[in-house]
């Protein structure tokens, strides 16, 4: 191991001898002790060698969450192979292309999602299956004693793994994160949050996102317990998990939570969360409220983004009710400012774009050289949100400048349903953007234009989006329009389209 080496892997390495037999996780009736975590990755990590995968390789990841998830990431991690994780929610398409910019050597799949790469290029493919059965061909490699001998000297900045964000060209950019990064960000949560190892997560939210991947990386750094909710699982079974393994923090998104509430959280005059990490700035009062009146548990808001490694502000809720909008201060590992667009500091109180920089800052976007220095040329890693910062280091979101639409905790860009419209023969023009749903924060409205004499129902629309794009980036409301409004270079006033009412006959 270098001597510089500073990730993932050696927190687990050491749990593995201070924590040795206490509980790392639990994935569905199987439970592993650290040291055995430990051994799993090693066996994993050997057998990914005698493949000939090594340094630089990348392996897919088309898991749901659990232990071969974590036990995967952390054994490339351990070779020096890039992770690439894949969202499950995409569609094919979306897949194939992600595949063929990373050109994985081997990807590892849940046979629930083994359809979805069918059009790519996926290498070797190892089908995990998510019952952990012990005649399956994962199971036995991680329980397989293996001779390969470890390489010995990795390069402590190496990258770890790959997480595709959506692009304002609608194309997906591949965010390339350093082992040394993602364990960093993952201290600063611990730090922030005070976390040892009595800490148990409830983990809800898909590894492939970062505020998933951040938690989980938390637990590995704190010695904690991973208490992974199963992909079928419904809010009820959720809060029966907690419950039932007395798990003490979440970060659960409101949908998952606000149903609680019908299902009994108190019993027996106890809730075992503590904590709860959740989003700062407007909006979050009702449920914010009711996690510390009712079930006395402290809420932590925070905002960070995938080029980051997650939250990269925190706040505790009783600030967030002083100051309205605010984000939070910086994490212990963030530095924040706020730039002008030629990347010159602004004094506080100034609107600006929100920049940030420090040891958790990506390297890079995948083979878009582009897009990086786009991102990172003023040396600062620029957000595409516009916000300002008081006197005390207190930031507040303004808005995006980036036109994104966040919904369900996802993000979708414009451009990528845009996209779709532009391959019907019977649209003329089209356009879309974010507007408010109660359920999941924001959803998609699109504007279509039809071409004279042409006639396309919106249940005709939802059909041609099936299989080319993922289901949370389908319009959930259209309405037909003469023309959309443009300006003088032709681009498309979003914010004017946002100002429109939504009425239930545009419902898609």
């Amino acid at each position: 191991m270098h001597p510089r080496d500073f990730s993932l892997d050696t927190m687990l390495r050491a749990n593995a001898l201070r924590l040795a037999d206490r509980e790392a996780s639990l994935d569905g009736t199987q439970r592993l002790t650290w040291s055995e975590l430990d051994q799993r990755v090693e066996n994993l990590a050997r057998w990914l060698l005698a493949k000939g995968i090594g340094p630089g390789d990348r392996v897919a990841l088309l898991l749901t969450d659990g232990a071969p998830f974590v036990t995967a990431l952390l054994a490339c991690g351990r070779i020096g192979a890039i992770a690439v994780l894949l969202n499950w929610r995409l569609a094919p398409a979306e897949i194939a292309w992600i595949m063929g910019n990373a050109e994985p050597s081997l990807t590892f799949a849940n046979p629930r999602f083994e359809h979805l790469l069918a059009e790519g290029e996926a290498g070797e493919v190892i089908l995990v299956d998510e019952k952990h059965d012990p005649q399956g061909a994962f199971e036995s490699i991680v329980n397989t004693d293996q001779p390969q001998q470890i390489a010995p000297t990795l390069a402590p900045d190496r990258p770890l793994y790959m997480m595709y964000t959506s692009g304002t060209t609608g194309r997906p950019k591949g965010c390339l994160q350093a082992g040394s990064a993602v364990a960093t960000a993952a201290l600063g949560m611990c730090t922030r949050r005070g976390w040892t190892h009595e800490e148990r997560l409830l983990s809800v939210n898909p590894l492939f996102h970062v505020v998933g991947m951040q938690q989980v990386a938390a637990m590995i750094a704190c010695g904690g317990t991973l208490v992974f909710a199963q992909r079928d699982d419904d809010p009820a079974a959720m809060l029966d998990l907690l419950h039932a393994e007395q798990c003490t923090t979440t970060s659960a998104f409101p949908q998952i939570l606000m149903p609680w509430r019908e299902h009994e959280p108190v019993r027996d005059g106890q809730m075992p969360l503590t904590n709860y990490t959740g989003g700062a700035g407007p909006g979050f009062d009702k449920l914010y409220t009711f996690i510390e009146s009712e079930w006395d548990a402290r809420v932590v808001g925070g905002y960070g983004q995938t080029e980051i490694c997650g939250f990269a502000t925190a706040i505790d809720y009783a600030d967030m009710r002083e100051h309205p909008r605010s984000i939070g201060w910086a994490m212990p590992h963030v530095e924040f400012a706020i730039l002008d667009p030629d990347g010159n500091v602004l004094p506080p109180g100034e609107e600006g774009e929100i920049c940030m920089r420090g040891p958790t800052v990506m390297l890079g976007y995948w083979r878009n050289e582009d897009a990086t220095e786009a991102a990172l040329g003023h040396g600062w890693l620029r957000s595409g949100d516009l916000g300002t910062m008081d006197e005390k280091g207190l930031v507040y979101l303004l808005g995006r400048s980036k036109e994104l639409i966040k919904t369900g905790g996802e993000n979708v860009y414009p451009a990528e349903v845009d996209a779709v419209f532009a391959a019907m023969p019977e649209v003329a023009d089209a356009g879309c953007c974010g507007v408010p749903d109660k359920q999941w924060g924001e959803a998609v409205k699109a504007f279509v234009v039809l071409k004279p004499g042409e006639t396309l129902t919106r249940e005709e629309i939802t059909a041609r989006f099936k299989g080319q794009i993922a289901g949370y980036k389908r319009p959930r409301y259209i309405e037909f329009v003469d023309q959309l409004p443009r300006d003088m270079l032709g681009k498309l006033q979003r914010m004017e389209l946002a100002q429109r009412p939504v009425t239930e006959d545009q419902a898609a």
